[in-house]
């Protein structure tokens, strides 16, 4: 009887979690895997990172307006912000560590630093903790994406999916399971929020 039980309890917990892992998005998990940055809440493990280096994406509410006529010239230059980690909120696989990259302008008026592309790597120090990644990445996005596509080349994994539901925001991601250029020992996965779908 109390075999039955448990059988049973474990039966509903198990279809309740696969349920409410599938309710999500393409988009919704991508800002999860992005630390939730570009949404009114970024997580708070980034948010002194955000203030220093990328004020419009920590406080959305006060972005500054360019000011200033069009015949002023405005310079600006192209930077890269790296937020390393150790620990992320919302990827509970090991990794040896991680690297959220902010690719920026920074303009020489009052817009400030603007973040126009960002990118997320994974280390790894052994092959099959990468390739177990990889795989629960793909096991999230396979249920709540509407396109995939899968390829190899020079031992190189990619994983490509999209969302065609309607939602805006990121619809369309993939992510690359590669050994290290330097140190064929290490692996790495590169994230990244567009594709060729």
């Amino acid at each position: 009887m109390f075999r039955n039980c448990f059988l049973a309890v474990c039966f509903c917990c198990t279809l309740f979690t696969s349920l409410y892992a599938q309710s999500g998005t393409v988009n919704g998990y991508t800002h999860q895997l992005l630390f939730n940055i570009y949404t009114s809440q970024p997580d708070k493990t980034i948010s002194g990172f955000l203030r220093s280096y990328a004020p419009s994406l920590y406080d959305k509410k006060n972005i500054p307006v360019a000011s200033g006529t069009a015949t002023e010239t405005v310079t600006s230059n192209i930077e890269i912000h790296s937020f390393v980690f150790g620990k992320h909120p919302y990827f509970a696989t090991p990794f040896t560590s991680g690297k959220l990259e902010l690719y920026c302008q920074h303009f020489s008026d009052a817009k400030g630093v603007q973040v126009f592309d960002v990118k997320l790597w994974f280390e790894f120090d052994n092959q099959l903790e990468a390739e177990m990644a990889f795989s629960k990445l793909v096991d999230v996005f396979l249920p709540i994406s509407t396109n995939k596509r899968f390829s190899s080349t020079n031992g190189a994994q990619k994983a490509e999916f999209s969302d065609s539901k309607g939602e805006k925001g990121f619809n369309k991601i993939q992510f690359r399971l590669t050994a290290d250029n330097l140190d064929r020992r290490r692996f790495k996965i590169l994230f990244e929020t567009a594709n060729d779908l």
